[in-house]
C-alpha cells in the first residue's frame, strides 16, 4: 500500500470517529432521571423528581435510588444517573459527577463514617490531644541568628 494510501485511510478513519454520537443528558430544569437499560438496548432516561434545586439534591435521590435497588439486589456497580445535562455516576461509597456519559467523572459527594453522603474532604477526623508534655527536638541545621551568640 502506497503512503498516500495509507494517510487516506487514517483521515477517513478520524473523520468517522469525529461523527460518533455521544450520549446527551437531559437539560431540562430541575428534574432528576434514573438511567435505565431497556431490553432493546439503548439508554432511557426515568424522571426520579421535578423540581430539583440543585445537583447534590438530585445526587442524593440518585443514590436513595440505589438503596432500593440494592434492597431488592437489582443494582449494578453504579447507578447512574441525569440532572440539568449533567450525568451523575452512585456508587457504594460516592457520587461522582461528569457532563459525558463515557468520559472521566469527579467526586461530587462521598460517604461519610456516620452514613451521610458529604462534600469530600467535609469530615475531618479529630486526633485526641495529648495526654501528657510534648517536646519537640530543636535540628541542628537552623541557621543562627546574630542574637544566638550574645549573652
Amino acid at each position: 500500500m502506497s503512503s498516500r494510501t495509507v494517510l487516506i485511510m487514517m483521515f477517513a478513519g478520524l473523520a468517522l470517529a469525529g461523527c460518533e454520537k455521544r450520549v446527551k443528558a437531559p437539560d431540562v430544569l430541575g428534574a432528576c432521571y434514573f438511567v435505565g437499560y431497556p431490553a432493546a438496548g439503548g439508554l432511557k432516561f426515568n424522571k426520579l423528581s421535578d423540581n430539583e434545586p440543585d445537583l447534590e439534591h438530585c445526587a442524593v435521590r440518585l443514590y436513595n435510588a440505589r438503596m432500593d435497588l440494592m434492597a431488592t439486589r437489582t443494582a449494578g456497580e453504579q447507578t447512574i444517573g441525569a440532572y440539568n445535562g449533567m450525568f451523575l455516576f452512585a456508587s457504594g461509597r460516592e457520587v461522582r459527577y461528569s457532563r459525558n456519559y463515557e468520559g472521566p467523572a469527579f467526586p461530587l459527594l462521598v460517604k461519610a463514617p456516620d452514613g451521610r453522603l458529604v462534600a469530600p474532604g467535609a469530615v475531618v477526623q479529630q486526633e485526641a490531644p495529648p495526654s501528657g508534655p510534648v517536646t519537640v527536638d530543636v535540628p541542628d541545621n537552623l541557621p543562627k541568628m546574630p542574637s544566638d551568640g550574645k549573652k
